[in-house]
């Protein structure tokens, strides 16, 4: 009895519809993709890592105690306070949504 691969499909690499399909979605959890935050969000990006995090108003108030904010000096990033992606106090710029 010899087994046959009749049923099996060969995939070409020219052949557009052999792409694989994306079926749990790994691609999205994976991407690095811009993505515009929610309302009533804070984004903060910080001067050392150059990550920006979107955060709560919460947990922007959190961090931000103790802090120093200038907002009338013209620099890119002006307030000191702690980053949440390398947990650093820096100079970070304050977005909020």
């Amino acid at each position: 009895m010899t087994q046959s691969f009749d049923r099996v499909r060969t995939r070409s690499a020219t052949d557009p519809s052999a792409a694989p399909i994306d079926v749990q979605g790994k691609a999205a959890l994976f991407s690095r993709a811009e993505v515009a935050p929610s309302r009533g969000t804070v984004a903060i990006t910080c001067s050392q890592c150059h990550l920006a995090t979107v955060v709560s108003y919460r947990r922007a108030l959190t961090l931000a105690l103790p802090s120093l904010h200038l907002p009338v000096v013209h620099r890119p990033f002006t307030s000191w306070m702690r980053c949440p992606a390398c947990d650093r106090r820096t100079w970070v710029r304050v977005t909020f949504h």
